[in-house]
């Protein structure tokens, strides 16, 4: 099974273009404007007002030797929350070239389907 996950995410346009999108979905309740402010180590992406139900996203291209890493802030009225969007070794794989986060109040979910919580 691990050999055909791996055939997969291979075969996909993220291994011929070397690049991973990662989107940012406000899924919130109530209307509420989202927040965002993105980074790496090496990058910051300034902060982006998502409108409900609205979409942001950014695209690089990973390091391979696997740490690379990209977090973000969220801040809506009342909450302010962390999350890495991208983790090499976690998400390489099962992103297979796309992150696609939909943000809920208690966490956001990896193709809304495979929620976290959030980091603080």
């Amino acid at each position: 099974m691990t050999i055909a996950v791996l055939s997969q995410a291979c075969s996909g346009d993220f291994w011929i273009a070397g690049k991973v999108r990662v989107q940012i979905l406000n899924d919130l309740p109530g209307g509420v404007t989202l927040t965002v402010h993105c980074q790496s180590k090496d990058n910051d992406l300034g902060f982006h007002q998502i409108p409900p139900n609205g979409m942001w996203e950014f695209r690089f291209k990973p390091n391979f030797w696997g740490n690379t890493l990209f977090f973000c802030s969220f801040q809506w009225p009342n909450q302010f929350h962390h999350h890495d969007v991208f983790v090499e070794d976690r998400d390489v794989v099962r992103c297979q070239g796309l992150c696609q986060w939909h943000v809920k109040p208690l966490g956001p979910c990896l193709n809304d389907f495979i929620c976290d919580i959030w980091d603080s």
